[in-house]
Parts: C-alpha cells; sequence; structure tokens
C-alpha cells in the first residue's frame, strides 16, 4: 500500500511538472486530439455548466400532464358486533382491489375495539367511503384529505432522468482523464451525483406508491344495542375486606378533616388577632366608661337622700326616678 501511494505522488507530480500550462481540472470538457483540455472546459465551470454546451440529449417535459394526488381518508364508526362490521369492511376492501394493510385489536371486560389501515386504489376511495358505513350502527366521523404533488412528482422524475444523463457524461470523460488527479475528481463527482439519484429515485418511488393507493384509517368502537343485546344486571355484595378498608378510609378522612379544619381555624386566628385584639379594648373602654357613669349617678343620688328634711314616721320618702324626694303619708293601722 505504502508503494502504491509512492507510485501515484510520482506520477502526479511528473505529470505537474511536464505541463504546467495546462489549467488545473475543475469541470470537465472536450478533449481535444493533442491531449490538450479544450479551452470551453475553464476552471470555475462546474459539471452541469460543461453539460449545457455540449451534445447531451435534452430532457423534454411530458407532453400530457396528469395531475398527481395523494389522497388519505379517516372514519370513526360504532357498531353492535366489531367483528361483523370488521370482515365487512375486509370485504369491500377487497371488492375494490384494495387490501387490509395492518389491524390492531383490543378486548377488555365491557369493550371491545378494533383499529385497521385499508388502501384502495386512486380513485376508490369515494366508493368505498361511501359503503363503509352500512355494516355499524353509527358513524361517528369521517374525513378525506386531498393533497397535489404533481410540480414535486414532474420535478423529481426529470431530475432523475438529467442526472442519470450526467452521470453517464462524466464517465465518458473518465475514460479521457490521463493524471491520477483528473481521475480523481471526476470520480468523486460520479459518486456525489450518485448518492443524489439513489435519493431522488427514493422520493419518487415513494410518490408513485402514495399516488397510486389511498390510505383509510379505521376506528370501530363497541355499541350495545338494547334491541339486539340485553345488558346483564348482577348484583354483587362487597369482602368483609373491602368494607373493613372502606371503614378505615373513611375515618382518616374524617381525621383529616377535622385536622385539616382547625389548622385552617388557626391560620384565621393568625391573620384575625389584630383585630380581635381591638374589639376587645374597645370593648372594654366602653364597660369602664359605662361603669363610671352609674358610680356618678349613685352618688348623686345619696347627695340627694342626706340632703332631705326628716319626715315623720308617718310618712316615708320616695324616691322619683328623676331624683325628686315626694312625700307619702303611710296609714298606720292600730292593733288593740
Amino acid at each position: 500500500m505504502i508503494f502504491l501511494i509512492i507510485s501515484l505522488l510520482a506520477a502526479g507530480c511528473s505529470a505537474n511538472n511536464g505541463d504546467r500550462s495546462q489549467p488545473e481540472f475543475v469541470a470537465p470538457g472536450d478533449y481535444s486530439e493533442s491531449g490538450k483540455w479544450d479551452n470551453n472546459s475553464l476552471p470555475g465551470r462546474t459539471g452541469e455548466d460543461a453539460l449545457k454546451d455540449k451534445d447531451i440529449p435534452s430532457i423534454s417535459p411530458p407532453g400530457a400532464v396528469v395531475r398527481k394526488f395523494i389522497e388519505n381518508g379517516q372514519m370513526e364508526l360504532r357498531s353492535a358486533d366489531v367483528e361483523k362490521t370488521f370482515k365487512a369492511l375486509s370485504d369491500l376492501a377487497a371488492s375494490l382491489d384494495g387490501r387490509v394493510v395492518s389491524y390492531n385489536q383490543q378486548v377488555g371486560d365491557t369493550y371491545k375495539t378494533i383499529t385497521m389501515l385499508v388502501t384502495v386504489p386512486f380513485g376508490k376511495l369515494t366508493s368505498f367511503m361511501e359503503h363503509a358505513g352500512e355494516s355499524a350502527t353509527k358513524i361517528e366521523s369521517q374525513s378525506v384529505k386531498s393533497d397535489e404533488v404533481t410540480e414535486e412528482y414532474y420535478d423529481t422524475k426529470v431530475r432523475i432522468e438529467s442526472t442519470e444523463n450526467l452521470i453517464e457524461h462524466y464517465r465518458e470523460l473518465l475514460k479521457k482523464a490521463e493524471t491520477i488527479e483528473d481521475t480523481l475528481r471526476v470520480q468523486t463527482r460520479i459518486d456525489e451525483l450518485t448518492v443524489e439519484l439513489e435519493s431522488l429515485k427514493g422520493r419518487f418511488q415513494l410518490l408513485e406508491y402514495l399516488t397510486q393507493e389511498s390510505r383509510i384509517d379505521i376506528t370501530i368502537r363497541m355499541e350495545k344495542d338494547p334491541t339486539i343485546t340485553k345488558p346483564e344486571v348482577t348484583l354483587k355484595t362487597l369482602k368483609w375486606s373491602d368494607v373493613g378498608y372502606l371503614m378505615k378510609n373513611a375515618v382518616q378522612k374524617v381525621g383529616i378533616g377535622i385536622a385539616l379544619g382547625f389548622q385552617y381555624f388557626l391560620v384565621f386566628l393568625a391573620y384575625a388577632a389584630p383585630f380581635i385584639v381591638l374589639i376587645i379594648l374597645i370593648i372594654i373602654l366602653v364597660w369602664l366608661i359605662r361603669r363610671r357613669k352609674r358610680r356618678k349617678l349613685a352618688k348623686k343620688a345619696e347627695e340627694a337622700v342626706a340632703a332631705q328634711p326628716q319626715l315623720p314616721p308617718e310618712q316615708a320618702a320616695v324616691m322619683s326616678p328623676e331624683g325628686d324626694v315626694q312625700p307619702q303619708n303611710i296609714e298606720v293601722e292600730k292593733a288593740e
């Protein structure tokens, strides 16, 4: 390998030293009889620019353009018999030259659901959607989406043909290359175009598949029909272990509720403490004022009674509500 690398480097150096007037190879052109590169292929021109000036078959646009569309559908159905509806949809797809691509079934104690993917040839999607609901009890939703890819389809096709012709042109130039450097440059360009060609072919095949078949995503859910299936009514008692668990859970919830209420009450007291203290102070102040006022009134009444003259025993002093003393005769009955 070391010997081969040294030989290649030596050959390249000798070629460059032998003819320094030859321009650096960038894009291939016509190769003259004298062994020199033609002046039409100057450095800085790409292979696509050189291709425009040469006698390479050009790609003409397609004559009759057929518009290309990608159509997909979606349906959600309710059925009393899910298996029967699934069989009917499978038969409907087969009658339209379609097929069931995939399906998934989920079964539980009280439900059954089937999701399926159906493909039909392009143009038969409408017929399938019209008859798909005949085997179901209810169509919950259905929709169709159509995307036009005509421009992308034909652009990819033309680019594939153009890239293939360009690769073929570079292969012809590869046969005329003299130096190792020119050979490597042309081969690198061929490899790049080959990768691009494979990518274009993959995209074109995907467009071909998507425009030739339409896909329908279908979901079938079970719906109990009282006229077909009678609901099963069962009465079941709880186990004692379940009763004990529920009682324990109830006691815990009640205890948590009481504790939570007491905690919120403490929080309320903390927020309302200033207002409570203020109210207590006002109540104490009002009580003291009223008490002082009552004492003053009682003292005045005592002074008024002391200032009145002495009345005979037959009379008694009666204090009026306003504090005045009114005499009153008292009849004394003498007993024998």
